[in-house]
């Protein structure tokens, strides 16, 4: 029996009612969350797109071109941890370019060192921010673990850098270089005086990159320190012949290792290759001053 004009609907209609009322509520919650999905995925889509731009500006070398657009990326995607990765590597780089001012360029002394000590300090903390959002966000994500663990090597955290290349070994999945890794992290422990551990690491990375100037360099560092001369001047000799590598360390040291050898003609054209390479800087001063005994310089070389 139906409702009479004027008087409140029956139980059947209210219920009815109802039922429609939560049906539409529901579609206006469905309606609104795809809404919001295709927005989150519109900005994803954004920040994707301004990731890629700032790591193009980044290999051309185009540091605060890249940081805005890593700064555009996370406003978009405040969960992007690649953004959060390469705004690291923007402050790393910038960091490395003023060691290379500090140590290189002109081997600065007094307060102007420690005016750029400073800048370089808050780089790489600022880096190290970036870098631990990125693991934050992704703990599996091992470059970021990894670039964490180089910023604590240049900080001279070596403990912590040690835990944070091991922690990148782990998550090799998103790390680009395991050999590099494994090279950082015989670098850390060898300044924990850890020879036989770091030597281990080095000798690994070497033997899967045979070319790698980095590790190879610091394998000769733990035979030079383990007072292994004969080691230790063979990957010396390999480093600074070796045009790619460009070290002058590793020439610096090769005059040391000679001068241990008893070898003065072969560690005295070690420092004059050293003294080559950046004659203003820090290295090159120490060449200068620890190669003194060797005698004159040969021709060509003031």
């Amino acid at each position: 029996m139906g409702s009479l004009p004027g008087s409140c609907p029956g139980p059947p209609v209210l219920r009815t009612f109802e039922i429609m009322s939560r049906n539409a509520l529901g579609l206006l919650v469905i309606f609104a969350l795809a809404g919001c999905q295709m927005h989150t995925d519109k900005d994803a889509a954004k920040s994707s797109t301004r990731l890629d731009l700032a790591k193009d500006f980044l290999r051309k070398h185009q540091l605060e071109a890249a940081d805005t657009e890593c700064n555009r990326a996370l406003a978009f995607n405040p969960a992007n941890d690649e953004a959060y990765n390469l705004r690291g590597l923007v402050a790393m780089i910038r960091a490395l370019d003023t060691q290379r001012m500090l140590e290189i360029e002109g081997c600065l002394t007094g307060v102007d060192a420690e005016v750029t000590q400073r800048d370089l300090d808050g780089l790489l903390r600022k880096a190290d921010a970036d870098f631990a959002s990125a693991t934050k966000l992704s703990p599996e994500y091992g470059e970021a673990w990894s670039n964490r663990g180089v910023v604590h090597n240049l900080l001279e955290d070596y403990p912590s850098a040690a835990q944070m290349l091991s922690q990148a070994l782990s998550n090799p999945i998103r790390l680009d270089s395991p050999g590099l890794t494994r090279a950082h992290l015989g670098w850390s422990l060898f300044h924990e005086s850890k020879y036989v551990d770091a030597a281990k690491e080095l000798r690994q990375a070497v033997q899967f990159q045979p070319n790698m100037c980095v590790a190879t360099y610091r394998l000769a560092r733990v035979y030079f320190a383990r007072e292994e001369w004969e080691k230790a001047a063979e990957l010396f000799q390999t480093t600074s012949d070796d045009p790619s590598c460009g070290s002058q360390e590793a020439s610096l040291y090769l005059m040391k290792t000679r001068m241990q050898q008893g070898l003065v003609d072969d560690a005295r054209r070690a420092r004059d290759a050293c003294l080559q390479i950046s004659p203003k800087s820090c290295i090159a001063s120490q060449c200068r001053a620890d190669g003194r005994a060797l005698g004159t310089q040969t021709a060509g070389h003031p």
